[in-house]
C-alpha cells in the first residue's frame, strides 16, 4: 500500500490542528469545560466505569506489546522458516516503541511541562493554562502534552489496520474499521472528559505517532510482507514455535 497519500493527508491534518489550537487556545478550555462541573469540581469522565474502560484499553496495549514481542522472537528463532516474516512483527513492535514509547512518553511529556486540565486555575487548580506547543506550565512530571494512552490506543489501532484489518473481505473490513476507530475515540474522549488531558493533547497524540507508524511501515518493508499474514500461516508459526519450545524444555529436563 502506498503511504504517500495518507502521509500527505496526515501532514495537512497536523498543520490544520496546529493552526487551530495555537491560534485559538481557548478551544481547549471550552471543550474541557463541557465535562467539568464547577459546583462539585467533578469530571464526567472520571466515573468508575469510565476509568475501568481506560484501564482495559491500556492493558490491551500492553498485551499487544507482549504479543508482538513473542511473535517476533518466534519468527527470528526459526531463522527464515517462519511463514509470516519477522519484519512484520518488528514493524508492529517498533511502531508502539517509537511512537507512544519514545516520542510521546520519552520526549514530549518530558519536555512540555503543560499542566493537565484538572490542575489549571480555570477548573479549580492552581496552575496556569498554557496553549498547545507552548513550553512551560505548572506540571513537574508525567504532564499533559501529549496523551500517552491516546497515543497507545491509536497507534495499536493503526498497526492492526495496516497488518490485517485493511485486507479483510467485505463486511469484516467495515466492522474492523469501525471497531478500531471506536476504540481510539473512546480512549481520547475519556482522557478529555476526566480532566486528564486537553483536546489538543489527544489530537496530537493521534497525529504525531501516526506519522512515525506510516514511515516505519514503508521503511521496514512491512508493507510488502503483510500479504503473507494469513490465519493459517499464523497458526502454523505459533504451533511450530510451541513445538520447538516444548522440545527445548524436554531436553533441559533430561539434562
Amino acid at each position: 500500500m502506498s503511504v504517500l497519500r495518507p502521509a500527505a493527508l496526515l501532514a495537512a491534518a497536523t498543520a490544520a490542528a496546529a493552526a487551530v489550537f495555537v491560534g485559538l487556545p481557548s478551544v481547549d478550555l471550552a471543550v474541557s469545560g463541557l465535562f467539568h462541573d464547577p459546583r462539585s469540581g467533578t469530571w464526567a469522565g472520571a466515573a468508575p466505569w469510565a476509568e475501568a474502560l481506560r484501564a482495559l484499553f491500556w492493558k490491551a496495549t500492553e498485551a499487544a506489546v507482549l504479543g508482538f514481542t513473542l511473535l517476533l522472537a518466534a519468527a527470528l528463532a526459526r531463522r527464515g522458516r517462519a511463514l509470516v516474516p519477522a519484519r512484520l512483527w518488528a514493524f508492529a513492535l517498533g511502531a508502539l516503541a517509537l511512537g507512544p514509547g519514545l516520542l510521546v512518553n520519552g520526549i514530549l511529556k518530558e519536555v512540555w511541562d503543560r499542566a493537565r486540565p484538572r490542575m489549571v486555575v480555570e477548573f479549580g487548580g492552581d496552575a496556569a493554562f498554557t496553549p498547545a506547543w507552548v513550553l512551560g506550565g505548572g506540571c513537574a512530571q508525567n504532564c499533559s502534552f501529549v496523551s500517552g494512552e491516546a497515543a497507545g490506543t491509536a497507534t495499536l489501532a493503526l498497526v492492526l489496520w495496516l497488518i490485517a484489518g485493511r485486507r479483510l473481505p467485505g463486511r469484516g473490513r467495515a466492522v474492523a474499521a469501525a471497531g478500531l476507530v471506536a476504540a481510539t475515540l473512546a480512549v481520547g474522549l475519556q482522557r478529555v472528559a476526566s480532566g486528564g488531558h486537553f483536546l489538543s493533547d489527544v489530537v496530537f497524540a493521534w497525529l504525531l505517532p501516526a506519522g512515525l507508524t506510516l514511515a516505519l511501515w514503508r521503511l521496514s518493508g512491512a508493507d510488502r510482507a503483510a500479504d503473507r499474514l494469513t490465519a493459517a500461516a499464523l497458526r502454523a508459526d505459533i504451533a511450530a514455535a510451541a513445538a520447538a519450545l516444548g522440545r527445548l524444555l524436554r531436553g533441559e529436563r533430561r539434562n
